[in-house]
């Protein structure tokens, strides 16, 4: 066997999770509760409910005595996921409706009473479609189905009271074996939050019947998620809104219990079943129970998808190796090491990435760090107290640790779980023998299980085919770096690219923009500039832009002159310095048109140079000798958004268009005219050195 089917557990099917425990107690309950009854069995997408919904219907069927006794169990299954599909919930719930119906049906009961039903079925998904969505929760509320067809003749009331009729005359009847009918609704947590909280609601109006118990397998988040157009978002104030709902529709909520599965037992199972591993030594049960749960927790469905991963993973280790002998592992150091990995690729990807990018954890620092996050972290208020706390446990008092702590901050999942992340990288050091190479076998892991990575990073710094036409956008400063000596600077000529003091100096600029108040993020080529979540947005392509509502405002570049590695700083120019660029005094930096027309030759209307970006300057330096802090940047910025956003601004600011109409007027008005005459002069002084402004910043 190579793959493990994402399936439910059949009925009857081995418990490796070892929780028959409690679906004995649950079998137990159903058959000796007093009805209606409605249970809620709650569980992540891909915990095992499904499963264990199978379980009950195996026991329940134990149970029953087919000898004519009314102890029996009529059991029903329901997917309302397949009911669900290109329909509203309405529509959903008459499917629902009609199929129980129909089960019920199958037991012996009158054609007549079964015509009069699906009459009742029919009229009332007529008026259900005829209102549509105002039934849903967010319009209606949690009573809208009464409400709306109370008055109606053929009201849900009315087909809850045929139906209770039915389920009483089914009790009666000679043929009939059952007392008490049990139906599953599986699947709930596929259907949009908010249909399947409609769904939820309307059962529970036609359904609160005698004999009647169901279980339905729900995510309890799923309910929350679906009432949030009722409620707003969930709240301390608001929570008990939500869980009276909840509390209204289910009279018994279970938990599947994640926390008592036997994840070492059900893994090592499914390992076995693929053939992973084929050494003389046991695999470390104990070891794996960590590894699995510090990552992808016991969700069976992402343990179907680790070992599918590493079945994958042992075919092409088998294919790679001579004909003669096997890929699979027999080495136990090994095979533990690359169930670790993939453990970590599923749950914590990024992280996974800082492996291949740096597979010595133990040299993970605070350089590395800044490279991943430009400090961002520490722009969060509590940052300073939280990191200083870390700082004081066994979890975060290595080096290694507190460059993992800060890489995690920034996002709210990772820093959720960045504890469990700590833990898991240090089982390295603390369940190897410290003789063993541990940094190779992860090397060697990471090669194997390149091949299952979905990891972005590489593949949103791919370059665009040559003669696309499309920008080339990179992420980060570093991947810019990178396609700056991969285009330009290759490090066999340029060994000290970027010298420190300018890689330092462009890190501290791209920090005051991703702080306040600006808060910049990085562009994602996946979505539009109004979608990127903040107003300032940094593109990486030729050089690094800031973007202001979709307008550049500052640029930074490395340009050599000369030989000497500089810094270029472009800004826009400001009508309240007359548009022209500036020589600041204090901070020894001068400004240039960043394009100029020279070289004026009026005898002949010629002139050399480009008047495109006339409302930009830029200033080159030397990071070593200037230094630009980041209240002379924040004027810049500040500046640069008040030209391209102030109307009185924008009104007074020299543009391309009003350069262009001067240089029409240069090559083609009379050379007596006055618009020759002021053509010549704007060209002539505009972008002569003495027009610039000097000012004290």
């Amino acid at each position: 066997m190579v793959g493990i089917v994402d399936e439910a557990l059949a009925e009857g099917a081995d418990d490796a999770l070892k929780i028959s425990s409690y679906k004995e107690a649950l079998v137990n309950f159903v058959s000796k509760t007093n009805t209606p009854m409605t249970i809620g069995v709650q569980g992540e997408w891909g915990s095992g409910k499904t499963s264990l919904l199978n379980q009950i219907w195996s026991g329940l069927e134990h149970l029953n005595q087919n000898d004519g006794s009314i102890s029996d169990f009529k059991q029903i299954w329901i997917n309302s996921w397949e009911h669900s599909l290109l329909c509203s919930p309405e529509e959903c719930l008459m499917k629902i409706i009609n199929e129980i119906i129909l089960e019920i049906a199958s037991s012996d009961i009158s054609k007549h009473r079964t015509d009069s039903l699906k009459k009742s079925i029919n009229t009332i998904m007529k008026g259900a479609l005829r209102i549509g969505s105002s039934v849903a929760l967010g319009t209606a509320g949690v009573d809208a189905v009464d409400s709306v067809f109370s008055d109606d003749k053929n009201s849900i009331k009315e087909l809850r009271n045929q139906l209770k009729e039915l389920i009483s005359d089914l009790r009666k009847l000679e043929s009939n074996n059952y007392g008490k009918i049990v139906i599953y609704i599986d699947d709930l947590d596929r259907i949009d939050p908010k249909d399947a909280v409609s769904i939820l609601e309307l059962l529970k109006n036609i359904f609160n019947i005698k004999d009647c118990v169901f279980v339905l397998a729900i995510d309890y988040q799923v309910v929350v998620k679906g009432l949030e157009g009722k409620f707003g978002k969930p709240t301390q104030d608001n929570e008990w809104e939500f869980r009276a709902f909840f509390d209204k529709i289910i009279q018994l909520p279970f938990s599947m219990p994640m926390g008592k599965y036997d994840i070492a037992n059900y893994v090592l199972g499914l390992l076995e079943e693929i053939n992973f591993y084929t050494g003389d030594e046991d695999l470390d049960s104990e070891l794996i129970n960590q590894f699995v749960t510090k990552t992808i927790g016991g969700n069976p469905r992402s343990i179907k998808r680790l070992v599918n991963s590493l079945a994958l993973i042992s075919m092409l280790n088998d294919i790679e190796k001579s004909e003669t002998s096997s890929g699979l592992s027999k080495d136990k150091n090994s095979s533990m090491v690359l169930f670790a990995m993939v453990c970590l690729q599923i749950a914590h990807p990024e992280i996974y990435q800082l492996f291949v990018d740096r597979p010595n954890y133990k040299d993970w620092d605070e350089e590395l760090a800044y490279r991943e996050t430009q400090k961002i972290e520490e722009m969060d208020e509590n940052w300073e107290k939280n990191y200083a706390q870390a700082k004081e446990t066994d979890n975060f008092d290595e080096e290694w640790e507190r460059c993992l702590f800060r890489i995690c901050y920034p996002n709210k999942r990772t820093r959720k779980r960045v504890i469990d992340v700590s833990q898991f990288i240090s089982l390295f050091d603390e369940e190897f023998d410290k003789n063993i190479d541990i940094v190779k076998l992860i090397e060697t892991a990471l090669g194997q299980t390149a091949v299952t990575n979905v990891s972005s990073k590489e593949s949103a710094n791919v370059r665009p085919p040559k003669g696309s036409g499309k920008r080339h956008y990179v992420t980060g400063f570093d991947a810019w770096i990178s396609n700056i000596r991969e285009k330009y600077l290759p490090p066999d000529k340029y060994p000290n690219f970027p010298e420190t003091e300018t890689e330092n100096a462009i890190k501290e600029y791209i920090k005051v923009f991703k702080s306040n108040p600006y808060n910049a993020v990085d562009f994602d080529k996946t979505k539009g500039m109004d979608q990127q979540g903040s107003d300032f947005v940094i593109k990486y392509t030729g050089i690094i832009s800031l973007y202001y509502k979709k307008k550049k405002i500052i640029g930074i570049n490395i340009v050599y002159n000369k030989g000497v590695e500089n810094i270029e700083l472009q800004a826009m120019k400001h009508p309240k310095h007359q548009n022209k660029a500036l020589i600041l005094k204090k901070s020894q930096i001068t400004f240039n048109h960043f394009r100029s027309i020279r070289e004026i030759d009026v005898e002949n209307r010629n002139f050399k140079g480009s008047n495109q970006r006339i409302d930009l300057m830029s200033a080159n330096f030397l990071p070593k000798v200037v230094t630009v802090k980041k209240e002379l940047l924040q004027i810049l910025i500040d500046d640069s958004v008040e030209v391209k956003t102030n109307q009185d601004m924008i009104s007074k600011a020299l543009t391309p268009q009003l350069v262009e109409g001067y240089i029409e007027a240069f090559k083609n008005s009379n050379k007596n005219s006055n618009d020759f005459k002021e053509a010549v002069k704007f060209l002539n002084t505009y972008y002569e050195d003495s027009n610039k402004k000097e000012i004290d910043l």
